[in-house]
């Protein structure tokens, strides 16, 4: 009996122990590892990153994008820019969503460029731990005459 109340306390006192070190974690955060990165990428945060001064901001910012090779007879072009903000806030592995580079337009490779040159900007958290987060958005560029 003794016996057994110690092997109880010690499993106990043991779970304890993970708990405190951390070694037990729940979250909702997820991702996958990003082999060229060589970091984990989260697609599911806690709290998003954000652009210095806000998302208005950031739509600002990626305005000012060359409109040189865009298709002006439509009078609109639609980009989908994706990257990654890595835990420190800067913009990393930019690209255009389902494009491979050599299908890239001038357009696109506009988008990129700007983005590569984007200030840092406030990183994702999961667990209250800055991490690495990838972004993809939507940006629809209409011109006027």
């Amino acid at each position: 009996m003794i016996k057994h109340l110690g092997f109880i306390l010690c499993l106990l006192s043991f779970s304890f122990l993970k708990d405190k070190q951390g070694f037990v974690q729940q979250t909702s955060c997820k991702g996958y590892y990003d082999k060229e990165l060589h970091l984990f990428v989260y697609t599911d945060v806690d709290e998003m990153p954000e652009f210095p001064g806000g998302i208005a901001k950031f739509y600002r910012f990626i305005s000012n994008v060359p409109l040189k090779g865009a298709d002006k007879e439509s009078l609109q072009s639609v980009v989908f820019p994706t990257f990654v903000i890595d835990a420190s806030g800067h913009v990393k592995n930019v690209g255009i969503y389902q494009k491979e580079a050599k299908d890239y337009t001038q357009l696109d490779r506009n988008m990129i460029k700007l983005l590569q040159a984007c200030p840092k900007w406030k990183p994702a958290q999961c667990n209250n731990k800055k991490v690495a987060m990838s972004y993809r958005t939507r940006v629809t560029l209409c011109y006027t005459n």
